[in-house]
């Protein structure tokens, strides 16, 4: 195997029971575990019949006719398409299995995307992963499920039916082979695994310590634990997320139908009493 996979055994079995079985999912897992990562060690175990396509909705989401072209260079097609529904039709046809991930696709339900990915889009994108050999594979911060889909400006159910995996945490030695992977040098590996374990963005936490030791930012001179204790302290302040954007995250996770209802339900309660 060329690529050092973070994930061995849970990419495998994505890839055993889902991609050759033609299945579809959605796995989501909070921001920094290693999604993304996860992407490019699937696509390292793909053979070359396999047509494996990644869209990224974090730089698509605000132009659907982006997406379009995004997906049809991909996927070289030349024909000229106005739609999503075509051009996923057209990979369909494709001979061989047929693989399409989009990640970040919590990034659809942000205020600032095209509106064109409406609840007709998960329709279509349904529609294609019913095809034959064919796998959609979405990535997410949260359960697909948990978004709020809208038809015609009405609260409703997904159209999507997909299973649901939620990615495993980074285990000790997944996280030490990926620093001996990655790192030339005679560290504690085992014992910076243990500081790293648990840690809220474990991933981004790794690529931040290995970057800072290929650059000589590690004093061999002091302890492992006092290099952690710099290197998580710069990585806090370069990966802080400002407080207007946590509360926005905490309210786009509201389902404010039922939010409302319990409101209502309440002052009901009170004039009643």
């Amino acid at each position: 195997m060329n690529h050092q996979i973070l994930r061995p055994t849970f990419t495998i079995n994505i890839h055993k029971h889902y991609v050759q079985r033609a299945k579809s999912l959605n796995i989501f897992g909070a921001s920094g575990v290693g999604k993304s990562r996860f992407i490019i060690d699937l696509n390292s175990l793909i053979d070359s019949e396999t047509h494996f396509v990644i869209l990224n909705m974090r730089e698509l989401r605000t132009d659907y006719t982006k997406f379009i072209e995004s997906l049809k260079e991909k996927l070289n097609i030349d024909n000229e398409f106005d739609t999503i529904e075509e051009v996923l039709a057209k990979f369909s046809r494709k001979k061989g299995k047929k693989v399409l991930v989009i990640d970040h696709f919590e990034y659809l339900f942000e205020e600032n995307h095209d509106k064109t990915f409406n609840f007709d889009f998960f329709d279509e994108l349904n529609s294609f992963k019913n095809s034959e050999d064919v796998s959609l594979i979405i990535l997410s911060t949260l359960n697909y499920r948990h978004f709020h889909f809208y038809k015609d400006k009405e609260l409703t159910t997904s159209p999507l039916d997909i299973e649901v995996i939620e990615i495993t945490p980074l285990m000790h030695k997944e996280i030490e082979t990926e620093l001996k992977t990655k790192i030339d040098k005679k560290l504690g590996f085992e014992l910076l695994s243990t500081l790293i374990m648990g840690k809220k963005y474990p991933y981004w936490l790794i690529e931040f310590i290995i970057r800072e030791i290929i650059f000589d930012r590690y004093d061999a001179d002091d302890f492992l634990e006092r290099n952690f204790e710099r290197w998580e302290e710069q990585f806090e302040k370069e990966y802080k997320v400002p407080l207007g954007i946590k509360v926005k995250q905490h309210i786009n996770k509201w389902n404010f139908y039922v939010l409302g209802n319990f409101i209502l339900k309440g002052i009901k309660e009170w004039k009643k009493n």
